[in-house]
Formats: structure tokens, sequence, C-alpha cells
């Protein structure tokens, strides 16, 4: 299950104290400032899927330990995952990702993403390792690669080259839905 703000800003501190740093070295590491990072650890705000991760890249630990609250069981070779057991985060702005396998220790991740009309997965592009496909269940996406806009209907399936800066937008009237596949683990990662 993933914790609310509340607790995530909570990890968020009580690892940052462990680790001896200072909420000043944490926004220089960062680039947020000291004041949203307290806010962030008090829970008055919920940060962004982009500055979920570039805190926990910065207080060196996967994001998952920062926003899961147990570890799924990996010594299984196959298994089945209910929907009401899926892990969800839910960022900024409303966009909910739910890993559709129990592992995560496999070497990819595969979700379901849903993004809300006039939503997107962050303020700014964002580059990862990897290679993404997606193909879109229902509503329109506009996804940006790079300098190309890409809009997906229903059907529409696309393949993206992870490190070059990429968005997704709804600008539609009605909830899209996706299933995505990172062939590097980035959202729910234990690495």
């Amino acid at each position: 299950m993933i914790v609310e703000q509340r607790r995530f800003g909570e990890r968020v501190r009580a690892l940052r104290s462990q680790k001896g740093l200072t909420l000043t070295k944490v926004a220089k590491l960062t680039k947020r400032s000291v004041s949203l990072l307290s806010q962030i650890e008090t829970g008055r705000v919920s940060p962004s899927f982009a500055s979920m991760r570039i805190i926990a890249d910065a207080l060196g630990v996967p994001l998952s330990r920062l926003i899961l609250d147990h570890e799924a069981d990996d010594t299984k070779n196959s298994s089945l995952m209910g929907v009401r057991e899926r892990k969800v985060l839910t960022t900024q702005g409303g966009v909910q990702h739910q890993l559709l396998s129990r592992s995560l220790a496999l070497p990819f991740e595969f979700l379901s993403i849903e993004i809300p009309p006039g939503a997107s997965t962050g303020e700014k592009s964002y580059t990862h390792d990897g290679v993404e496909c997606g193909l879109l269940l229902d509503g329109e996406i506009e996804i940006q690669v790079g300098r190309r806009t890409y809009r997906m209907k229903p059907g529409d399936t696309i393949t993206l080259n992870s490190s070059i800066p990429h968005n997704l937008f709804n600008r539609g009237k009605r909830t899209a839905k996706a299933v995505w596949v990172n062939s590097v683990p980035m959202i729910f990662s234990t690495r």
C-alpha cells in the first residue's frame, strides 16, 4: 500500500535526520527551497512525482523506500495480483500509477496509469534510463518527446527512448487510462 503525503514527509524527515543532513543541504542537493521541503516533511504539500524522485536520489534511496508501506514478496516464480492488492502512487495533480505486478525485483515495470482531465505527469519534462511502451485504453493524451508532440487515442501505442525529455498531458474532458511498461523500473523500483 502507498503511504499518504503526511507519512511520505515523515519518512523523508526521518531518513534525512538519520543521514545527518540539514534541510539546507537537501535543498541544495534537490534544487528545491527549504520552505518547500519543510512543507513536504510536515505533510502540508503533496510533491510532484519528479520532486519525489529527486528527493529520494538526494537521500540515496530508491523511491519505493519512501512510498511503500511494505515490500512485495519477490520469492515466487509466478503470481496473480488481485485488483485490491495493487500498489498505487497518486502524484501532484492526481495522476495515478498502479503497479500491475507483485514483484518489485523484475527487470521492468508494468503499470496502469490514469491521468485526470487537465493533468500531466509533471510540470517539466523528465528523463530516466530505458525505454517506455504504452497502450492507451481510454481517453486521449498528448505526449511531448523532445521537440515532437504525439496525440494518442484509444488503441494507439507508443514506444519512446526515456533518456529524451518527455511528459504526458491529458487535455481532454475525461480521465485517460493506459497500460505502460518501463524497461528500467523507476516508480516502484527497489534499486
